[in-house]
């Protein structure tokens, strides 16, 4: 499948891995960028026609449900969603720092959100019998998790098997499914983190390749040793990710 003249939305395009898709996609492609600040949007995509920037907080479902419908009504020919925001809290749970207003919001963001995205465009492309895509941006963390930030961990394991679930129901139609399983990345998120990381726009492009292809899943950089590590030694990428 060639990426070009299609209409793509992205979530958290604004930084990191998401920002990159959007500048590699837009200059063939409309792309539709979700953001919280349509003040930073202006100034990073004010000279691109093909790009089109909608104010939309994640973690509120009334906010998601009104912003595509917006989005349906302005680009009924949207064909790919890619759910690629998220949040990372590193405090433990025994940590004073920690908060349980964090449990909500990585929830609602990393997992909520894209649940309710691909709900409604799911609902929109039947009705319109468009061919289409979803791509859930994951992490190896979804299959071997971390130390700390376990509710990352537990909301990529969670979007891991709902991608999997998702395309066993859409089997039957137009729309597919594909899961981005990503290594460490060098983006605001993993500032200041050990280890090496390779750059977003080669997350990026790996994740749009993977997409031309066709993958189910998309194995990014490093992670593409985790199937054969998984089979060999379990143990050792296991407590290899712990200290991730």
């Amino acid at each position: 499948m060639e990426i070009a003249n299609k209409t793509i939305l992205i979530t958290g395009g604004t930084s990191g891995i998401g920002l990159a898709m959007v500048k590699q996609l837009s200059p063939h492609n409309m792309v539709l960028v979700i953001a919280r600040s349509l003040e930073k949007t202006a100034t990073l995509f004010q000279c691109h026609k093909n790009i089109h920037c909608y104010y939309c907080d994640l973690r509120s479902s009334t906010d998601i449900t009104d912003c595509v419908k917006q989005i349906v009504t302005d680009h009924p020919n949207i064909s790919i969603l890619i759910n690629n925001a998220g949040i990372q809290y590193t405090p433990r749970f025994i940590d004073a720092d920690f908060t349980i207003k964090s449990i909500k919001e990585e929830i609602q963001v990393n997992l909520h959100a894209p649940l309710i995205l691909g709900a409604i465009l799911i609902n929109h492309w039947q009705q319109k019998n468009n061919k289409a895509t979803i791509v859930n941006i994951s992490s190896a963390l979804a299959i071997f998790p971390k130390t700390t930030a376990a509710v990352y961990c537990a909301t990529k394991a969670a979007l891991h098997n709902f991608s999997r679930a998702l395309s066993y129901q859409l089997e039957s139609t137009d729309i597919s499914v594909c899961e981005a399983i990503l290594p460490l990345v060098d983006t605001p998120m993993t500032n200041g983190r050990q280890g090496k990381k390779i750059s977003a726009d080669m997350a990026a492009k790996e994740i749009i390749l993977g997409i031309c292809k066709q993958k189910k899943l998309i194995y990014v950089g490093k992670t593409k040793w985790i199937p054969f590590l998984a089979r060999i030694t379990p143990a050792l990428i296991a407590n290899i990710l712990k200290k991730y």
